[in-house]
């Protein structure tokens, strides 16, 4: 957390609303990674030579649980205290976190597995969603900035601590470390008071829910997030984005051991550039904050400075994943794929990070959970359709062919959203 709280601009911390909100965010990370790394190890002890295939499909039910349920938790996050919708999802993930240690079949693995991570499916928009109005928009991107570096450094503590954990207790008992982080993020959100403006929809809004209205609430984040020209642009780089770092994630071991002829820390060395480019691209977006200014039409010309900034950081990071993939048929050496991956992370970061800042901008505080849903869902759909895609390409093409295909695609989502400019409208936040 030290090396966070470093990138971080004065002030932000200084509110003690983000502050405990942030810390919760680090905890629950670092218990995340520690799962990642035990869950590998515990499929392993489960299923033996199948561990690749229960590791595999257990990422698919992720992330078909966080495009099932995100757009149920932006209803609801539209319609709750999300103070204590939070916390309830916390307190779900450490009762189910609590049943590793009995786990003896693959199915409880995949069952666990899917609930999980539909409760954080029910607390990540809630939590986003819950940012703008603690922080406002003169800093509001620079916390998106500070919470993508606590999301690196979860890669690389997530696994040192998982070592130590799993040799001290054993791969079963490890689980419930993250168990506790979740226990104690739920004790710092029943210590937050979220300010007014924080809250979700107005009593009016949250009369009780229809059935025939179920569904114009489901989509209403979709609405939300087509209505406004920047936000379709972004989810094209968004797509782009995915494509990147499916490559990175699926592809790298097979290229570090059969095309390099590297070992195990040489892998893990290249996860450490991704990382490492990735946060520090982060640190000099969060340099740049949005000075509002006073009176409407200042708000308006700084608004619209911000849409050209977003629109151009997005694009140039685009161009570095397509810079970062491209070469890969020429099977750069351990030297120069550090170095792109690299470029791989920081362009990731850069479509990341100003894509959430246009959302915070474009949304109201009463559809801002159904909005934030929307985007997480969406973005986790084109992660679904990359890892598979990337997987297929590598049997089929060899990874070398895969980073270079993968690049020209990037290109050409670049290509389009770059000639795309959209017109700014006003702003909400």
């Amino acid at each position: 957390m030290s090396a966070a709280a470093e990138a971080a601009p004065p002030g932000l911390l200084a509110n003690p609303v983000f502050r405990r909100l942030f810390a919760a965010q680090v905890a629950s990370l670092l218990g995340s990674g520690v799962t990642s790394v035990a869950l590998a190890a515990f499929a392993y002890h489960l299923a033996g030579g199948r561990a690749t295939i229960v590791v595999g499909t257990a990422l698919g039910l992720r992330i078909l649980a966080f495009v099932t349920v995100a757009p149920i938790a932006g209803v609801l996050a539209d319609r709750m205290d999300r103070r204590r919708l939070m916390v309830g999802a916390d307190l779900v993930r450490v009762a189910l976190l609590a049943l590793f240690p009995f786990v003896r079949t693959v199915g409880q693995v995949y069952a666990l597995i899917f609930a999980i991570n539909a409760a954080t499916a029910l607390f990540t928009p809630a939590f986003e969603a819950s940012i703008p109005g603690v922080v406002g928009s003169t800093l509001y991107t620079r916390a998106i900035a500070l919470s993508r570096v606590a999301v690196d450094l979860e890669a690389i503590g997530g696994p040192l601590v998982a070592g130590v954990l799993i040799a001290a207790v054993g791969v079963r008992w490890a689980f419930w470390f993250d168990g506790l982080t979740y226990v104690f993020s739920a004790i710092l959100l029943l210590s937050t008071h979220l300010p007014r403006d924080a809250d979700p929809a107005p009593a009016a809004s949250r009369a009780r829910l229809r059935w025939r209205a179920l569904l114009p609430e489901l989509t209403l984040g979709t609405r939300v997030l087509w209505r406004e020209p920047a936000l379709r642009r972004a989810l094209v780089l968004h797509a782009a984005e995915a494509a990147a770092g499916a490559a990175a994630i699926v592809a790298t071991i097979v290229y570090v051991h059969d095309v390099l002829h590297r070992g195990d820390a040489a892998f893990a060395g290249t996860m450490v550039a991704l990382g490492g480019g990735s946060s520090l691209a982060a640190f000099l977006i969060g340099r740049r904050a949005v000075e509002p200014g006073t009176g409407a039409r200042a708000h308006q010309r700084a608004h619209l400075r911000h849409h050209r900034w977003a629109g151009r950081t997005m694009v140039a990071g685009g161009a570095l994943l397509c810079l970062a993939l491209l070469p890969g048929m020429l099977m750069p050496g351990f030297g120069m794929l550090m170095g792109l991956w690299v470029l791989n992370g920081a362009g990731q970061a850069m479509i990341a990070i100003p894509s959430v800042g246009l959302l915070a901008e474009h949304t109201e505080p009463g559809e801002r959970g159904r909005a934030y849903s929307a985007h997480f869902a969406l973005t986790h759909l084109f992660w679904l359709g990359t890892y598979p895609a990337v997987g297929y390409l590598s049997r089929a093409l060899g990874v070398p062919a895969t980073f270079t295909v993968t690049g020209v695609a990037i290109g050409l989502l670049t290509l389009a959203a770059g000639v795309y400019r959209p017109v700014p409208r006003p702003h909400a936040m």
